[in-house]
């Protein structure tokens, strides 16, 4: 049989009885159309924390926190690296590893710029040259050893007098701070027993920089040279000598560059033996990852039902066709058609219903896909002031894989009832 001939008997066999083959198109199409929806979103939401990550953290860098352990364990010979000193900073740049290895320090302190005043965590940071022109709003980064200061979007923000939750409506009022004079400290601690006030040291500073809305936590944060920040700290009343030395010979974390990503894991897993507590942007992603594959597994498992019953209602429908078409099958093989032949105008029945249901579910799953996007943007700019441009975005391999899953299902619902109309008897069915 030609193949021409053999695509017009199946398709005008198909729609002999329309409604029973809709139907039957039914279950396939609300199938593959969950399976659609789902696997988009999850696609879509894993694509937006990873960009709202990539905001927050450098994807190049590896950071290194104090590993602490339980009190309950035998620590004595253990690498655990449970305080961070500068010999860490001396042992990892022996490493030959990272291009850069920076020391962490804060201090947290009162910033106030004429009334206005906030709170804020300031970070001691001699790197300069490690930040980016492209995430500074305006001015430039502060000098090493000096009482110059780069605020975050949202402390310089509130020094202009908004509250948190406002919107600048024009980014320009920031550049009057640059070359401002502002103090930190100053914070008012009560008294002491004699009823002497108690109060931090001041120090006054020069803004040189602020940075741009989409750094993540540093909008939040001030970062100055280290000479500066522990003057802050050794600037607070009433500090014990022990605690106080503590805070100047020990780190809150580490952060280590990488220039080759690829070898980020492998460099990690590394630390990690040598006692190191870290965390980077590859170790997220792939948590990410873990957790939606969960969820895709466990609501695809619930669509997969639909094409389950899909599958059962096309062998239904195909069994139910082999007795209505006795006398075709028998004419097919008078006239010299082969037990292949009467196989395959079934089997491609079964197929055609198939994968003519997971054409409809992708069309209607991009329509879908379009309104859900709409919806969530609205949505979301309502409510988080910034709106989530796709939270469900379709993949080419999601459409790929849909439209051969459906010619799967449809040749296995296809193939025992192709195989029992091929038995049919020639006689009987002409009869």
């Amino acid at each position: 049989m030609k193949f021409n001939d053999l695509l017009s008997i199946i398709w005008r066999n198909m729609w002999k009885r329309k409604t029973r083959t809709i139907f039957t198109m039914m279950g396939v199409i609300i199938g593959c159309l969950a399976i659609f929806i789902i696997i988009s979103i999850t696609n879509g939401f894993e694509r937006y924390l990873t960009y709202e990550m990539e905001s927050l953290m450098d994807t190049s860098v590896i950071s290194i926190y104090p590993n602490w352990k339980s009190e309950t364990e035998d620590n004595k010979d253990s690498t655990t690296k449970t305080k961070l000193t500068d010999k860490n900073v001396e042992e990892l740049n022996k490493l030959g590893y990272f291009s850069e290895v920076i020391p962490k320090r804060y201090a947290h302190t009162q910033i106030k710029y004429g009334k206005n005043q906030t709170y804020a965590r300031i970070l001691a940071n001699d790197k300069a040259n490690l930040i980016s022109e492209s995430s500074l709003l305006a001015g430039k980064a502060p000098k090493n050893r000096s009482k110059e200061l780069l605020l975050g979007y949202d402390v310089a923000k509130e020094i202009l007098g908004y509250s948190w939750e406002e919107k600048v409506k024009d980014d320009s009022e920031f550049q009057k701070l640059i070359g401002k004079r502002v103090k930190l400290g100053g914070e008012d601690f009560g008294s002491d027993d004699k009823g002497n006030p108690l109060k931090s040291k001041q120090i006054t500073c020069n803004i040189v920089g602020i940075l741009s809305s989409g750094n993540g936590q540093k909008n939040y944060e001030i970062q100055g040279s280290r000479k500066l920040v522990e003057d802050i700290i050794k600037g607070a009343p009433l500090v014990d000598e022990e605690f106080l030395k503590e805070q100047l010979t020990t780190y809150e974390g580490i952060d280590v560059r990488v220039d080759d990503k690829e070898m980020l894991e492998s460099y990690e897993g590394t630390l990690r033996n040598m006692g190191y507590q870290t965390s980077s942007f590859k170790e997220f992603e792939k948590q990410t990852r873990s957790m939606l594959l969960g969820v895709n597994i466990i609501l695809g498992s619930l669509a997969g039902i639909s094409l389950l019953v899909a599958a059962l209602g096309i062998t239904n429908t195909m069994d139910m066709a082999i007795y209505e078409r006795n006398r075709e099958i028998g004419v097919i093989k008078v006239i010299g058609g082969s037990v292949r032949d009467v196989i395959k105008i079934f089997v491609g029945e079964a197929c055609a219903i198939s994968i003519t249901g997971g054409f409809i579910s992708i069309i209607l799953g991009v329509l879908a896909t379009l309104g859900i996007n709409s919806v969530a943007k609205s949505i979301t700019e309502n409510m988080m002031g910034q709106p989530i441009e796709k939270i469900s975005v379709p993949s080419f391999s999601l459409i790929l894989g849909i439209l051969v899953f459906c010619l799967v299902i449809g040749f296995i619902a296809g193939i025992l009832p192709a195989r029992k109309a091929a038995k049919t008897d020639v006689i009987t069915a002409i009869r």
